[in-house]
């Protein structure tokens, strides 16, 4: 027969342990004796302590981690718990539900380091809850369609997904943009979706999509065409980089005349695309906004060392020291950074 203890989930919690917590893991005001669901309350308070306890001796023996060794702030088995969790560590201070609630947390808290904490954790955004995102996201028929037929399609993972499609959609309304530039369109998501907040052609909506591939392009034309804003969308089949100095050529004397500039091409080419937006296409107060540079989580490890993820790890580093603009990275789809040319 299995011992009521066991039944509680307490292998391989010591008999003084068991004593200790349950001894003190009263209610406040109250002296009766702790019931079995008191015992379950207070058995999970011993298990969160020992966890914790654990965790600080490993992080006593590990070395520092972190921003101070130059590397990202991933949290790790060896990372140092939240002061919290150090001042709360004791079961004999576990008084109340609250308070077990309140340390559990701690244990489990973002992350960092002590001296440049994580005051939030990040998201572990699995199929179920990306599956309750999407079913809260706004996408056109026409979108989804396009989604659906390109899924089939070589390089599918290069289309940019319905929550950023949304997202780019509301920053074309944010912004009151009438202008916008494409480099990477691929099968269209993304010119659908910023071409649709865009003004009408009459009304002096333009969006140049700029892209390599003729195939592309077909796919990409039947779906401007349902989407009914192929009178906005000018295309521009060729070098990205000729394009864009074929359009600083056009613009003549007037100077930047972009609001927005959506960068999603070929990554070592992401800073001459940048920089050309930044000093000849984008005007002041425009915005850029970049594509993939978290790039599917490679630039976080430092085993890779491919030109595509190095040439990202560049060009995320020199953004961030540009004076230039205002920078802010989110982490939507594949990490998208936004920059405002100030």
């Amino acid at each position: 027969m299995t011992g009521p203890r066991q039944s509680l989930g307490t292998s391989g919690v010591s008999d003084e342990a068991f004593r200790l917590v349950v001894s003190h893991f009263k209610f406040e005001g109250s002296t009766q004796t702790p019931t079995k669901k008191h015992r379950q309350s207070a058995m999970r308070a011993v298990h969160v302590t020992m966890a914790a306890r654990a965790v600080m001796h490993h992080a006593s023996r590990a070395e520092p981690s972190g921003i101070a060794c130059g590397r990202p702030l991933m949290r790790r088995a060896g990372s140092a718990p939240s002061s919290h969790v150090a001042r709360h560590a004791s079961p004999r201070r576990l008084r109340s539900r609250r308070q077990l609630r309140r340390f559990a947390a701690a244990a489990t808290d973002g992350g960092g380091t002590e001296d440049d904490p994580w005051n939030k954790g990040p998201i572990d955004l699995d199929a179920r809850l990306y599956g309750y995102l999407l079913r809260h996201t706004r996408e056109p028929d026409v979108l989804r369609e396009l989604r659906v037929e390109t899924a089939q399609l070589r390089g599918s993972q290069m289309q940019v997904p319905p929550e950023q499609g949304a997202f780019m959609r509301l920053l074309v309304e944010l912004t009151g943009a009438k202008h916008v530039v494409e480099v990477g369109t691929y099968t269209g998501y993304s010119s659908v979706a910023m071409a649709l907040a865009l003004p009408s052609a009459a009304d002096g909506g333009k969006l140049v999509a700029c892209d390599s591939s003729e195939p592309s392009f077909e796919v990409a034309r039947r779906y401007w065409e349902k989407a009914g804003v192929s009178d906005v969308v000018e295309e521009r089949l060729g070098d990205g980089k000729a394009t864009l100095a074929a359009l600083v050529r056009e613009q003549g004397s007037g100077g930047p005349s972009f609001d927005i500039g959506f960068i999603d091409a070929d990554k070592r080419g992401y800073w001459h695309y940048y920089d050309t937006m930044v000093t000849s296409l984008i005007r002041k107060g425009g915005l850029i906004a970049i594509d993939n540079v978290l790039w599917y989580g490679k630039v976080a490890d430092e085993a890779l060392s491919d030109k595509q993820t190095e040439a990202i790890r560049e060009f995320n580093a020199r953004v961030l020291a540009d004076e230039r603009v205002t920078h802010c990275t989110v982490p939507i789809g594949d990490g998208l950074t936004l920059c405002v040319v100030r």
